[in-house]
Formats: C-alpha cells, structure tokens, sequence
C-alpha cells in the first residue's frame, strides 16, 4: 500500500450528500460539486464504486465486492482502489467516515 495515502482498507468512505450525480450512457457517469463548480466524470468501475458507496463502507468491503463483479486480481484491485476512493477524497466527492 502507498503510505502516502491518507486511508487504508479498513478506512470507512461515503458519499458526500452536496454531490450531483448522472449516467452517462450505459457505462459512465458524471458527478458535480455545486459547491466547488467542478465536474469529475467516471468509468463503469468508478459508476459501480460510486453505488456501492450509497451507503458507508470500508474500502475492503468495496474491493471484495468489485472483485466478485470484474476480473481483478486483489493486489491490483486493493491499489487502484485506494488511489481512486483517495482522488475523490481530495476533490469532496467522498468522505472518510469519522475523519
């Protein structure tokens, strides 16, 4: 794991209440701050990561479901995983539960 990330596998997330969501077509998606007047679009695994997180969970629990659902291996999954749930973090999209 990168040690500079501020969360870990266990680190709760959920979503930031303030943000707007819409699809975009069958696989993407795009989501604003009202806010901060930005937009952060997705892909299908970012679509999915975004539902799952309509209600708080840990990161682990986030990447065990998706590696059900995809063809990842776990240390691939883990790692990119806590990069994107850190990227939303730093841009609002996501909160660390209790942080």
């Amino acid at each position: 794991m990168d040690s500079s990330l501020p969360i870990g596998m266990e680190t709760t997330v959920t979503r930031d209440a303030d943000i707007l969501y819409a699809p975009v077509g069958a696989e993407e998606g795009v989501m604003m701050s009202v806010t901060e007047g930005r937009y952060y679009g997705v892909d299908a695994v970012g679509l999915r990561i975004w539902e799952l997180l309509e209600t708080p969970a840990t990161v682990a629990a986030v990447c065990a479901r998706l590696q059900e659902e995809f063809e990842v291996e776990a240390p691939t999954c883990d790692a990119e995983v806590l990069q994107f749930v850190n990227d939303l973090i730093e841009n609002g999209i996501v909160h660390a539960v209790g942080a």
